[in-house]
């Protein structure tokens, strides 16, 4: 298969990343700057609003009417419930209605029926009210911009899903979870780009038998991958959290700052702790075989000699070969003189190709900057230690029957 040139795959990911992250920033920044506003500024002006004067009604002072109950209604669609309140005929003073009860064509005068009033308003939970009311009970309704906010009956008040009030939580929400992600994909581009510009020939330099630097370059152990989306994922549910069970913005992005600080401390402890441990490389001695062998394996990566289809190797002193045959003798693929052995390691999840059979082993190597696999069963390790063996190399062992120290 044809690669791509090794900036342009490094380069990739970062760009993506970059571009996910601006706009995700940039939706997070309109929520912040001009949806959550809006909202604060409706819920402050619905709070200040007063009771409309009886001889003047306004869309911007509360108008209350009167109105009968009709049915109710719990309707159970999936794992939600909402509750409806089926509505008659209101009574309402002498002067024209609000908002949308503007429109009716019933108004008739002081103390007639006016058939504006919706059939049937969605009420914000059960309780206190929906829970008492039947059908023939007597409710005010309280409109303000032309909508039913809360009705009361008797002595208790219940809002209606119209209510304004909290309306910034769910932008302020949505903004703080996108803008977590956005600066974790920011933050991911900033490595990708860091990584791109490293000195490539760097991983050549480390031992086959391995030692605790030797997961270095170019390892995708899954622990890089999973601890900083585990990180990213706790730290944007808690931001998506926190207006929820705060009472504004500023202490919503206070505690939502707070949550994140002990979450990125233990990502960072757990990090420092991964990288200075013992690695999971294997001591595998390079052994070469007397004499061509061919034996299941498979090259996997991002380079012309890595062919679909190609489930054998070819291991003889200074050769290392890929075929579909599993005689070895058609259709040979040899691996270049560049490729350079970094260590011996079991399969990862992130390792690209399907899930080797158990007890495999990964030879990962380095041809250049791009990464590549050779995936063999544990007995046959050695041969292609030995196989990728240099004659100006160290001396090797070489024998019939490949052997792990």
């Amino acid at each position: 298969m044809n690669a791509l040139p090794a900036p342009a795959r490094h380069r990739s990911p970062a760009l993506g990343r970059t571009a996910i992250g601006i706009v995700l920033g940039l939706v997070a920044g309109w929520l912040l700057l001009v949806t959550v506003p809006h909202a604060l500024d409706v819920e402050r002006a619905f709070t200040a609003a007063g009771d409309c004067p009886v001889a003047e009604v306004s869309t911007e002072c509360r108008h209350t009417v009167a109105a009968t109950v009709t049915s109710t209604a719990a309707d159970h669609q999936h794992r939600s419930t909402y509750y409806w309140l089926g509505l008659g005929h209101a009574q309402d003073g002498p002067v024209a209605l609000p908002g949308r009860l503007k429109a009716s064509p019933h108004t008739r005068g002081p103390g007639r029926a006016v058939a504006a009033v919706p059939r049937r308003i969605k009420m914000d939970g059960r309780t206190p009210v929906f829970a008492l009311v039947r059908p023939g009970a007597a409710l005010q309704l309280t409109y303000w911009r032309g909508e039913i906010r809360y009705v009361e009956y008797r002595s208790l008040r219940q809002y209606t899903t119209a209510d304004p009030r909290g309306g910034y939580r769910l932008p302020l929400a949505a903004a703080l979870f996108l803008l977590s992600v956005g600066v974790a994909c920011l933050r991911g581009a900033y490595c990708s780009a860091r990584r791109a510009t490293g000195v490539p020939g760097a991983a050549g330099s480390i031992e086959v038998s391995g030692s605790a630097g030797s997961a270095g370059a170019g390892s995708q152990e899954p622990w890089r991958i999973t601890l900083p989306l585990a990180s990213v994922l706790l730290i944007s549910c808690f931001a998506f959290g926190t207006p929820w069970v705060t009472g504004g913005v500023p202490t919503a992005v206070l505690l939502t700052t707070v949550g994140a600080v002990p979450v990125l401390a233990g990502s960072a402890w757990v990090t420092h702790r991964r990288r200075r441990r013992t690695t999971d490389t294997i001591k595998v001695a390079p052994l070469a075989p007397f004499v061509e062998e061919c034996f299941p394996g498979t090259i996997r990566g991002e380079v012309p000699y890595s062919q679909e289809g190609f489930g054998y190797l070819v291991a003889a002193p200074g050769l290392l070969a890929s075929t579909p045959d599993p005689f070895g003798r058609l259709a040979r693929c040899p691996v270049p003189r560049t490729l350079t052995v970094v260590r011996v390691r079991p399969p990862y999840w992130t390792d690209p190709g399907p899930r080797p059979a158990p007890g495999s082993q990964v030879v990962e190597c380095r041809d250049g900057p791009t990464p590549v696999y050779v995936v063999t069963e544990h007995c046959y390790s050695a041969w292609v230690l030995g196989a990728l063996r240099r004659p100006a190399d160290s001396q090797f062992r070489a024998g019939g029957t490949a052997r792990r120290s």
